[in-house]
């Protein structure tokens, strides 16, 4: 089975090598994705802020008031960069006002543009005029439209750097009195000017930046749907375990080998006989996302069945899939399907899921079959590998089967691991779409490592977060002494924040360096990845909202004594106080004025003492590091270290 897998990999691997590059897609919000409509669906955590604006239908609904959605950043724009703005609009007819704004207002601020319901687009010039194109015709008659807004500093047209599409046709052109348009990095408005003036009055929907320029037949075609298609559902709360949420009536049954508490279901290894109580039929479809969190057993590492539809998909049965835990390497998720033209694609994650809760999905997509990719794996909302099949294989129709959980036809690879939230829809899902957390109530505590002796790189909560690394002491108060030689911790696998919203982070530190040491980071650099976090002694700490950091300064102190320092992410506090840093329970710093933008913490290696084993190596003694899923209030936080026991302490 893993050298087939290899085969096809690398046989994949070379048809990507012969594509042409694609256009990245920065955001994009759907507006069907969450209740108040403001996840970006691409996955790469772009919050945006909804100012009261009404949700229906998955579009977003705007009364002609100064309502709107607007980034709590500056958007990550580059000058000398095209980028390609769209979205679906329904104009009433007495709509005046603003679809879409890049800047507080336009008609001050270079690097800008608008798209305006009546008049069209507008961007200014480095010459600080106008440049743009007019609507022939009406939007504002009540129906859907796609728009799509070019903005193209590469160029030597004038006339061409801004372009206007209506369903796919370009406008008319504006005279112009300026030079080539570009962009430069401001917050981003849809529905108003900043909250202000110029409200719209309609219905938006799909609105997509794309760093490149789009043609025709590359815009968004079609409104993504309102809501999405659940044919099964198992959450394993504890009134019913086994019955289907989805309504569809694909209850399961049996209780051999897997007990129900704590609202999932807990495999033990043993045999199991958890099916379907009736083949699950989803003949009927092509396209499909199969979701669900997985947690491993502490200390297995064997061969594992998750789960599987029919009673062996690699053989030969088409539209089977399933997914296994440690089949390609130790610690890692494998998905698969099985194809009409006898191949079986299987997709692997790049990094381990050894420790707690991890979100998984696999999603089939026949539409894209030869273009880009036809099946892909994301492990916690980020995809891992994608494989691109042939147009008849990604559209083989999925099985009417038994769906087996935690084993092959209840006759081996039992699974020895948690499961829960098993989520099966017959729709494409896109990041933002996913399930965010765990119907069962979430164990606040992910990490500590009280550095014990002999024990120092084990985790205290028994999550698994095993730490890993050299060149650090234990001091005999039981403290990590670092010494500055680039040397420092890492977590063997990324810590499993995806199912949580807010954070806190605790440590002591000691230390009397005048330099720049970091203390602890997640992901190899956090300014670069939103969703992380990092702390270094004498600059700042701070988690990354989205794509714009947002820093705190003033909170470190190289006294040479200890302090309790406390970094906390509040989701649900959008002002300046989403991230907040305490010293000794008490505040003294938060973020940066105007971030007020949330992100979802992102699964990343921790590292603790260097920036990626590298960099900025830390000169003092840190103890006590405890992460928690939740923000907490300073009369929660560690109060004092942890000692070795007996350790007596002379007073002179």
């Amino acid at each position: 089975m893993k050298k087939l897998i290899m085969m096809i990999g690398a046989a994949i691997a070379a048809v990507f090598a012969m594509m042409p590059a694609l256009a990245y897609t920065v955001s994009h919000w759907d507006f069907g994705s969450d209740p108040a409509g403001e996840f970006d669906c691409t996955g790469h955590n772009d919050l945006i802020n909804n100012g009261g604006v009404t949700m229906y239908d998955g579009a977003a609904v705007f009364d002609g008031t100064a309502r709107e959605f607007i980034t709590g950043h500056e958007v990550d724009l580059r000058e000398n960069q095209p980028y390609t703005f769209e979205c679906f609009a329904l104009a009433e007819p007495d709509c005046d006002g603003m679809i879409m704004e890049v800047s507080p207002n336009n008609g001050d601020t270079i690097g800008g543009f608008y798209l305006y319901a009546t008049e069209g687009v507008m961007a200014r010039t480095a010459e600080w005029g106008y440049n743009g194109e007019n609507f022939n015709g009406t939007i504002r008659d009540g129906q859907w439209h796609h728009l799509a807004v070019i903005i193209d500093p590469t160029t030597d047209v004038v006339v061409d750097s801004v372009q206007l599409y209506v369903d796919g046709v370009r406008q008319g052109i504006r005279s112009n009195n300026g030079g080539i348009a570009y962009l430069c990095p401001h917050r981003f408005c849809i529905g108003s000017r900043n909250g202000t003036s110029f409200p719209f009055k309609g219905k938006i929907d799909d609105v997509r930046i794309t760093e490149g320029i789009l043609s025709p037949s590359q815009f968004l075609q079609s409104r993504s749907a309102g809501a999405v298609d659940v044919r099964a559902y198992w959450k394993f709360d504890s009134a019913n375990p086994l019955a289907d949420s989805s309504g569809n009536g694909n209850a399961l049954l049996g209780s051999q080998g897997v007990t129900f508490a704590n609202g999932c279901a807990s495999f033990d290894g043993t045999a199991s006989d958890v099916r379907t109580a009736n083949t699950l039929d989803l003949s009927a479809y092509t396209d499909v996302t199969i979701e669900f969190f997985f947690r491993k057993h502490m200390g297995v590492n064997a061969l594992m069945m998750i789960l599987e539809n029919s009673s062996n998909a690699p053989a030969n049965n088409p539209g089977a899939f399933y997914f296994t835990f440690g089949e390609a390497s130790a610690g890692s998720i494998n998905g698969l399907f099985r194809f009409s033209d006898g191949y079986r694609y299987g997709v692997t994650p790049e990094y381990q899921v050894n420790n707690g809760w991890h979100h998984v999905a696999l999603v089939k997509d026949s539409s894209n079959a030869g273009n880009s990719w036809c099946m892909g794996l994301y492990v916690d909302g980020v995809r891992m590998v994608t494989y691109t099949g042939s147009a008849s294989a990604s559209g083989t129709p999925l099985r009417n089967d038994y769906l087996y959980l935690g084993s092959r036809a209840n006759s081996g690879f039992f699974l020895d691991a948690d499961i829960d939230d098993v989520r099966i829809t017959a729709n494409v899902l896109q990041p933002g779409q996913f399930l965010r957390t765990r119907t069962g109530q979430l164990d606040d505590a992910i990490a500590y490592w009280p550095f014990k002796k002999g024990k120092m790189l084990v985790d205290a909560t028994g999550n698994g977060n095993v730490l890993n690394g050299s060149g650090v002491t234990a001091g005999d108060d039981g403290a990590t002494v670092f010494d500055g030689s680039q040397r420092g911790f890492s977590t063997l696998a990324p810590l499993p924040l995806y199912p949580y919203k807010s954070m806190t982070v605790e440590w002591f530190m000691q230390t009397s360096m005048s330099g720049v040491g970091m203390v602890l980071e997640t992901t190899p650099n956090a300014l670069y990845e939103s969703g992380a976090f990092y702390a270094a002694a004498n600059e700042a700490a701070g988690y990354q909202l989205t794509r714009t950091h947002s820093l705190v300064y003033g909170w470190s102190v190289a006294d040479g004594r200890w302090h309790h320092y406390a970094l906390v992410y509040d989701w649900d506090e959008l002002t300046d106080d989403i991230v907040r840093v305490y010293r000794d329970g008490v505040q003294v710093a938060r973020s940066s004025a105007g971030n007020t933008s949330a992100a979802k913490l992102r699964a990343g290696t921790l590292f603790i003492g260097t920036r990626n084993g590298s960099e900025y190596p830390f000169v003092g003694r840190l103890d006590d590091i405890k992460i928690t899923g939740r923000a907490l209030d300073p009369s929660e936080f560690m109060t004092e270290r942890s000692v070795p026991p007996g350790l007596v302490i002379s007073v002179k």
